[in-house]
């Protein structure tokens, strides 16, 4: 009994662990979208790691998945910084997206079964519940999921690896501004339920029409809404 005891130990451990380590997550993310922590202002592990009572090596953990989530910037050899996406960056993006993602919806159009439609819908239904209710964290929240669910569905894992990379950060940035105005967010809305229905009658050349032609209006849409803010500043 006792060695099984001592098996079971490093479990119990592990799963402390991970409870801390998502503690952290949350704290920093909060305080980055509340602007307690400003955008481009450099984080020191080990400072962090005195401040919360922690190993420094926990700090990185919880670093690397903020930086995941598009956050956080690290940089090897020089530090780790909170996100800050200039206007030309998220143009770069976008016509970056534009090429890349149309492909993924393609391909995913090809793989959808019953079960992966139906975690799609239940995506859409809480992007729209978050939508009505001006839950912007939330909206953002099932909708990237909704996006990553069909990256992950193209079967290309450079593919959804190289979405996730460039088009995560963008998500934080419009979470941690709250800024991102309704007109907005009802495109995302209209894509997941045009994107839904293409799926349904199979059309994976519709579904792919659709991501390119989203990605172009909404592309229009944030160059019009940032010279808009700008003017009125």
């Amino acid at each position: 009994m006792p060695n099984r005891l001592a098996r079971m130990n490093p479990i119990f451990q592990k799963i402390e662990a991970v409870s801390k380590k998502t503690r952290i997550v949350t704290q920093l993310r909060e305080a980055i979208v509340s602007g307690a922590i400003e955008g481009g202002q450099q984080i020191v592990e080990a400072k962090l790691a005195q401040q919360f009572g922690v190993g420094q090596g926990l700090v990185r953990e919880a670093l690397i998945e903020l930086e995941h989530r598009g956050f956080v910037q690290r940089t090897p050899y020089s530090g780790t910084n909170v996100s800050m996406l200039t206007f030309e960056d998220v143009l770069q993006i976008f016509e970056v997206r534009i090429e890349l993602e149309p492909l993924a919806f393609y391909l995913a159009g090809k793989n959808v079964d019953e079960r992966n439609f139906a975690e799609l819908e239940e995506l859409a239904e809480k992007t729209h519940i978050a939508f009505e209710s001006k839950d912007l964290a939330g909206f953002f929240r099932s909708h990237l999921e909704f996006r990553n669910t069909i990256w992950q569905l193209s079967g290309n894992r450079y593919l959804h690896q190289e979405l996730e990379r460039i088009v995560v950060p963008l998500y934080a940035l419009y979470l941690i501004r709250s800024s991102y105005n309704r007109d907005g967010l009802a495109l995302c809305i209209e894509l997941q339920d045009k994107t839904l229905d293409a799926f349904r009658r199979k059309d994976i050349e519709q579904a792919r029409y659709l991501a390119r032609d989203f990605l172009i209006r909404m592309k229009e849409h944030l160059r019009i809404h940032f010279v808009s803010k700008s003017q009125n500043k």
